[in-house]
């Protein structure tokens, strides 16, 4: 549950669209059977005790805006040492996550619907992940709609407030306007240092957005950037 006004404003911009999208018969069924497993319900004050939600202590990487979770599952199968949440804000995409991690036997995954800005901000501690890595983020390409984009200082603030020490922020956009603005505000940002490469990177999987993202001629940018 978000609590995404404050005195009667919005604290941001929306960063995402209102995609109704559809869900299909046998994804209703697995948020109804397989939810409980893998979603972490929260209140408006809480902070979330993670290692309640998990039977290891792993590395913890978090995927904002998973989409429909093919990437965030591949992950997990890849990694299964590591603890990985997803947050994602439209109910399809959670849906089709929790059907893919229970088909797979997932026992790493665990799932937040919510604004990641929110509920990094409200609802994680600090100083808990390893990696947190977006793919594809909406780039908002009109004129005027640049403050809707994800990363913007405070979110890089956030973010670094919530990586360990050395943790990586990854991101992957098929619009090379967004990376150039990427770049802008991580290179205004204090505690941050480009990297030319992660080891995450070799998990990261070519989703059906990329290939045709690819096939539709765009090039698409690796970002990574640690902390100090």
């Amino acid at each position: 549950m978000s609590n995404l006004r404050q005195n009667g404003q919005l604290r941001w911009a929306p960063s995402f669209l209102r995609n109704r999208g559809k869900v299909t018969r046998a994804q209703k069924r697995a948020m109804r059977d397989w939810w409980p497993e893998y979603g972490i319900r929260f209140e408006f004050d809480e902070v979330i005790d993670l290692d309640s939600y998990y039977d290891f202590d792993g590395p913890l990487l978090i995927e904002i805006g998973f989409g429909m979770g093919d990437h965030l599952t591949h992950l997990a199968e890849s990694l299964p040492d590591h603890r990985i949440l997803g947050i994602e804000v439209h109910r399809p995409g959670l849906a089709a996550a929790t059907l893919k991690a229970h088909q797979s036997g997932l026992e790493n995954v665990r799932l937040i619907r919510g604004d990641a800005r929110l509920v990094l901000t409200d609802h994680l501690p600090q100083a808990i992940a390893s990696a947190i890595l977006i793919q594809f983020p909406d780039p908002w390409p009109k004129a005027g709609d640049e403050h809707r984009r994800l990363v913007q200082p405070e979110m890089v603030e956030t973010m670094a407030k919530t990586l360990l020490p050395g943790g990586q922020c990854l991101i992957t956009t098929d619009v090379d306007e967004y990376a150039d603005h990427c770049r802008a505000v991580f290179a205004g940002a204090r505690g941050w240092r480009e990297s030319k490469h992660s080891d995450l990177q070799a998990y990261r999987m070519e989703t059906l957005y990329e290939s045709k993202a690819k096939s539709a001629g765009s090039f698409v940018t690796d970002l990574c950037y640690q902390t100090d």
